[in-house]
Parts: C-alpha cells; structure tokens; sequence
C-alpha cells in the first residue's frame, strides 16, 4: 500500500513490479487522446464508459490546452510538457523562415522530419532509460528523434478504426514482460472529425474505450494499468452569423502584404519574406485596427468580434511570442466567429449548409477550449482533481513510469489534487 502524496499514491518499494495473479507488469499507462471532446461532451447517458472511469478514478474539473488550442501544438505540449513557443509546432501548418521550409500536417512525408519536433516526448524519454513503448497515430510518432523511434509505431492511417487501435494495444500487453511497452500512447482524430462536421459530440468513441476496459479487466488488469483519456482542446460552435469578411476592410495594397495565413479560425499572417518586415507588419497592424473601429462603430453589438496583436504584444499568458515560427501578426477571433474571405464562403450564395459547424483554435481560456482529463490506476486517487494545463502531464507520466523527465514547462505542484 502506498499513501496519497499530492494526488498520487507513493510508490512502496514491492510495488514496482505488479502482478495480475499469473504475469508480472512494470508500470504501464494507456494513454489515449480524443481530439476535440469538450468536458461537457461527457455524460453518462452518452459516454457511459467513460463516465465509469471516471467515477472509479479521477477527472479533473478540466485542462487548459496550450494555445493555440489545435491539434499538432497539443498533441505535442502533452507529450512533450513544452509550450508550442518552446517545441517548435506552432500550428498545423506553418512557415520557418531559418529554414526556409513548410511544415504541412497533412503531408506526412515532409511533416515527420524530425528537423520539425523539438522537446523530448514521452516515448523518447522512456527508451532512453531502458522502457519500451509503443505509439499509435500520435502526431510526431513516427519522427526519427535523438536517433530513436518508439519500440513499436503505427504511423498514421485514415482507415483504423479505434476497435482496432484497442485490438493493438491489448495485443502489445499480452507480450512478455521483457518485450511488452510500458507507455501506450494512441490518437483518435475520429471525434474532432466529426466535430467538425456535425458540432461536437464524443459518443462514437464510448464503444471502444468499453472496448479496452473489458479487455483489461479480462486479463485481471484494471487495478495494475494506469489508462488516461485526454483531449487537446475543446470545440465551439459557428454559424454564418458569425463570419467576419476581412477582405471588406482592407484595401488591394494591404491585401497584397499578406504572404501566407497560418491558422484558422484566425489568421497569423506574415508579409511576403521580400518585403520590408517591420514596415509590412505595421501596415496590416493599422489596416486590421483600422477595421476593427469600423466593426465596432457600426455593428449592432459594437463589437468586431476579433483582436489584433503585434507578434511582441501577444498576452505573456499565451506563451506564444518567442518562436522564430510564429508570425508577426495575429488576427484573433471571439470564440465562434471565424475570420474568412469572399471565396471561402460567398455570402451571396447560402445554400443552408454550412461547415465546419465545429471549431477550435481560439482563446486557450475560452470555457469552450477546455480539454479533458480522465484517468483511473494504482497510482491515482479517486475523485474530482483542480483544472490543470496540459503541459503538466508529462511530469504526471514520467512519474507514474519512475523515469527522470527532460526539461520541460511543467510543475507537478497542485497537479490531479482533488477540490
């Protein structure tokens, strides 16, 4: 037996090995992100599984993702517990100026450089100190990094189910002690897919984490594993109502100075690299200001719906500034409006439908960008944990795993305390 120690279960010295009645079992965590759930996607008329684990474990009242909140920056803040300005993955798609290179999520044979993923994941941590692990789709898997790779990869395929990713998983952990991994992580891109699409909604993934308990409970596993369901950010919903028309603002010249946008909802522009930076950035700073007065002047809720930041004037609490990736300009939306052009979406063409209907990207504090964090295993008590940010999860893991953690932005103090 062990006792709490700020919101974990000591580990007594006879308890690093666990034993299910017929196998030994090193410390093990199941780590498995549902891209896209909002906490309020969680019930149990809903989510019944998930619900359950949560009741025989621990949730937290929330987690704050890192911002921005989308996926690739996440995935890697969870895995690395480094803020997107530290790791490098500044968006899904985005510019380096230092290497004159794009980094593209949607092109894995580019994307997976490991030139690209700063920081140390998890997966590396733990092979570096003799763990095995395998990884199942995560965002960065299948890098080469520090000349290493997970024990076991399964890069990422648009045609796995999540039945089969558990299949896998389950399959991993009926390896021998000596080739089994002790850290599984798996991504579901299914759920924010959906989000997308239809607004969000986590249901479709309650079947096979009811899948995964079964089966860990089948081979007399769920007092020995460590699962933990996460999300990297949340969703909010949109309309056309809430569709700011930039391109009505600014004029032919100003529009010419944008040279790349690299997010979405909002717009994190950079000039074109031939031009003046400075002087370029200042001209679309005033032209965004300019429009935002308009906005302000003549909307019925005097509201423009949206902010305009210089790269140095981000808010510190973004951690977003000190990046050569991060462009000098940001266009920010209020949470639901997205920022589009004519062609995007012509306004004088409603046909009544309208995508995506779910979107993530905005104000990390926004209630509608909270992550979620559930997780049940020796080492974790039972109840309702504090709000935490997502960076802290490393720490969380590499302590469950008895490994030393690399350099990263978080602190296990107040983590997973119950209220």
């Amino acid at each position: 037996m062990g006792v709490f120690v700020g919101g974990f279960v000591a580990r007594a010295e006879q308890d690093t090995v666990y034993n299910n009645g017929t196998h030994g079992y090193n410390p093990t965590v199941i780590f498995i992100s549902l891209d896209g759930v909002v906490n309020h996607d969680l019930h149990l008329s809903i989510t019944p599984h998930i619900s359950q684990l949560a009741k025989d474990g621990v949730q937290a009242r929330w987690m704050t993702p890192s911002f921005p909140p989308i996926t690739f920056p996440n995935h890697w803040s969870l895995v690395t517990g480094l803020y997107p300005e530290t790791h490098g993955i500044v968006g899904n798609y985005f510019y380096d100026p230092q290497l004159n290179d794009s980094f593209n999520y949607k092109s894995p044979a580019q994307s997976w450089d490991g030139k690209w993923w700063g920081g140390e994941p998890i997966w590396i941590t733990a092979e570096k100190q003799n763990l095995k692990s395998g990884v199942i789709m995560w965002p960065g898997c299948s890098s080469l990094l520090q000349g290493l790779r997970p024990t076991f990869e399964v890069p990422y395929s648009d045609y796995m189910s999540f039945d089969a990713k558990v299949d896998q998983t389950l399959d991993w952990l009926d390896l021998p002690l000596s080739e089994r991994p002790q850290f599984v992580g798996v991504y579901v891109p299914n759920v924010d897919q959906a989000g997308h699409r239809y607004g969000p909604y986590a249901n479709e993934a309650n079947a096979s984490i009811g899948r995964l308990l079964a089966g860990l409970e089948k081979r007399n596993l769920t007092e020995i594993v460590h699962v933990m369901v996460v999300s990297d950010h949340g969703m909010s919903q949109t309309d056309r109502s809430r569709l700011i028309y930039y391109e009505d603002g600014l004029t032919d010249e100003e529009l010419s100075l944008i040279w790349s946008i690299e997010a979405y909802p909002s717009l994190a522009i950079r000039p074109p690299p031939c031009a003046d930076q400075a002087e370029a950035t200042e001209k679309l700073y005033r032209a965004f200001k300019r429009f935002q007065g308009h906005l302000e002047r003549y909307n019925a809720d005097h509201n423009a719906h949206f902010k305009v930041y210089k790269k140095e004037d981000i808010p510190e609490r973004y951690h977003f500034r000190h990046h050569t990736r991060i462009p000098p300009l940001l266009v920010l939306p209020d949470p639901g409006w997205v920022l589009v052009t004519h062609e995007e979406y012509d306004p004088d063409h409603d046909d009544g439908e309208y995508s995506p209907q779910g979107v993530h990207g905005y104000d990390n504090l926004s209630p509608h960008s909270r992550a979620i964090f559930v997780g049940r295993g020796p080492l974790l008590e039972n109840g309702l944990a504090r709000p935490f940010w997502n960076v802290e999860l490393y720490q969380v893991l590499t302590r469950i795993l008895d490994i030393k953690p690399s350099a990263n932005n978080g602190s296990l103090a107040g983590v997973l305390e119950l209220e």
